[in-house]
């Protein structure tokens, strides 16, 4: 049990309509907020598996749920005064004290439907809190009050034996429970009785054994929470604020005193939020962090705006609820429901910034190298943040593993230089993991390489020039062969072209594209019959995305020139 909010009167009006659940550092201001539909408010509490806001809307009889921005995506109705609620450990289940129902529901959070109520008399259940197995509850019963408790496994209800040491005889006593005290209980006075009694209870077995009894002085307790690792409570009054050992209720720390503070809540990493409700500056969240009383962060929330009840001398009723507090578990968020000028609103406090995207470039892209050459690129990181770290890694086309190249600083010009020596394209990455003022970002250069090609001619029996063009000369009867060496890779080919001079230009002849060897051999055979005198070119080239592989960039080797004489 978390906390508990409006209480309920003497004689609540007793029946349920009936049961849905509708699926659909320093001062820093508030960030963002979104409308409410309730029209009153009970408890919140926060289910970080399902990344939702559980609220209850006690006058209403209905619990809502929202995302983390605060839209509402569902709606739980029909539960007559849902006042308190509770998560099981794993927030698998919702637990709503439901007063005019006289039950305590269970809802799946996983699914949202199907509820089960567990009767409780003719009690009103207010506050409700898991413990020892079973589902505690805090009641009001006419004009008295006390607690017991539910066993979900048969629905057995076990009441107190209400005493006068109990301090809550006359109203309904508030239930707490923490999952980091597993089978430990306490019930407190409601936040309307001044002088009231804590008790902490020994659940484990089922039944309640007193360990620990206090009578609070001075102002009502308007929340208890427990510490994150629930060995402390830490209460709160409209103008003093404290931690307490479970063990003994003795004083543990003090807080500063915040006039008019109305609510408290503790993040799973021990940080604690304390709210006040200051009409005149605007309701601010102080934090803390841990250990510490002194607040680390202030969040300052618009001025309430409202006004008290004409003739009540009392505070505008405006601005963060009383109890109204929760953190999001494991996250940075803390939730407050608020109201102003008559409108209900859930803030969003603490929510993850968007980082800003950093400038980050990356040389060499769309470049063309030799084989074997060397490639340089360059990174460049914007200026600002505290992360000055940029990486640089290869990814050669083919089956070699992406490899880390260069990581390090960059320079006072935020440059970073690597160099890396070519076989195949290649991919380059920049990679910069971020800091807290800046995205993390990569950036990507492909830069493309050459293969080696060479072309032998054998069979000629002489070579000369016509003009200034070696040539190499056959007889007509030879065949002539063409060996190429090519940068090998499996499945590559080869593609042979020969041309034949006329009427002033070089011609199409003949095409073959030959596969290469494991060693990137091939050689290709000029048969048939051949013209006399006639000029002939060949040439062997690799053409990327054709001759079997892309892993390249296109390359054409030299022409060689024959003709065949008799």
């Amino acid at each position: 049990m978390r906390k508990s909010r409006i209480a309920p009167a003497a004689s609540i009006l007793v029946g349920i309509s009936g049961l849905a659940f509708a699926v659909s550092s320093g001062v820093a201001s508030a960030d963002s907020q979104a409308p409410l539909a309730i029209s009153s408010f009970g408890d919140v509490v926060v289910d970080g598996v399902h990344k939702r806001v559980f609220i209850s809307d006690p006058v209403a009889g209905k619990v809502i749920a929202t995302d983390y921005s605060g839209a509402v995506v569902g709606q739980l109705t029909g539960l007559g005064w849902a006042n308190g609620l509770a998560l099981s450990s794993d927030s698998s289940q919702l637990y709503v004290a439901a007063g005019q129902a006289h039950a305590i529901a269970v809802v799946p959070t996983a699914t949202l439907a199907d509820p089960k109520l567990y009767p409780v008399g003719d009690r009103n259940p207010y506050s409700v809190a898991p413990a020892g197995g079973k589902l505690w509850f805090g009641y009001a019963e006419g004009s008295a009050g006390g607690f017991g408790s539910v066993d979900p496994a048969d629905s057995t209800v076990h009441l107190h034996p209400s005493e006068k040491a109990d301090g809550f005889v006359d109203s309904a006593p508030v239930v707490f429970s923490s999952h980091a005290a597993p089978g430990v209980l306490v019930v407190t006075a409601d936040e309307s009785t001044s002088g009231g009694t804590a008790t902490v209870y020994d659940v484990s077995s089922g039944t309640e054994v007193v360990t620990a009894r206090k009578v609070d002085q001075g102002s009502a307790i308007e929340e208890t929470a427990f510490t994150a690792d629930g060995a402390h409570l830490i209460r709160v009054t409209s103008d003093a604020e404290w931690q307490e050992s479970v063990a003994d209720l003795s004083t543990t720390a003090t807080y500063p005193a915040f006039a008019r503070a109305n609510g408290v809540d503790v993040a799973s990493d021990g940080r604690v939020a304390i709210s006040v409700a200051n009409q005149t500056t605007g309701d601010d969240v102080y934090v803390f962090q841990g250990g510490s009383t002194t607040a680390s962060q202030t969040i300052r929330l618009p001025e309430a705006g409202g006004e008290a009840p004409p003739g009540s001398g009392g505070l505008a009723s405006d601005g963060i609820q009383d109890r109204g507090i929760a953190w999001e578990p494991g996250g940075p968020r803390l939730f407050a429901v608020a109201k102003y000028d008559g409108a209900f609103r859930l803030w969003v406090l603490n929510g993850p910034t968007t980082p800003i995207q950093p400038v980050l470039t990356l040389t060499g892209n769309g470049s063309v190298h030799a084989y074997r050459g060397t490639a340089s690129v360059i990174a460049h990181l914007g200026a600002g943040g505290t992360n000055r770290t940029v990486e640089i890694w290869a990814d050669p086309f083919g089956p070699e593993v992406n490899r880390l190249v260069k990581k390090g600083t960059v320079d006072s010009r935020g440059n970073l230089v690597a160099s890396f020596k070519l076989i195949r394209n290649t991919t380059f990455t920049a990679r910069f993991t971020g800091d807290a003022e800046f995205a993390a970002r990569s950036v990507t250069s492909t830069v493309y390489t050459k293969v080696t090609v060479n072309t032998t001619v054998a069979k000629h029996y002489k070579t000369g020039k016509i003009g200034s063009r070696k040539y190499f000369y056959f007889h007509k009867t030879a065949t002539p062969k063409f060996t190429t060496t090519m940068t090998a890779f499996p499945g590559r080919k080869q593609r042979l072209v020969v041309e034949y001079y006329a009427k002033g230009k070089w011609r199409a002849w003949s095409m073959k594209d030959a596969a290469l060897s494991s060693s990137g051999v091939s050689t290709v055979k000029f048969s048939g019959k051949h013209p006399l005198d006639v000029r002939f070119r060949v040439r062997a080239s690799y053409i990327k995305g054709i001759t079997g592989d892309s892993v390249n960039w296109t390359m054409h080797g030299t022409w060689q020139y024959f003709t065949f004489r008799k």
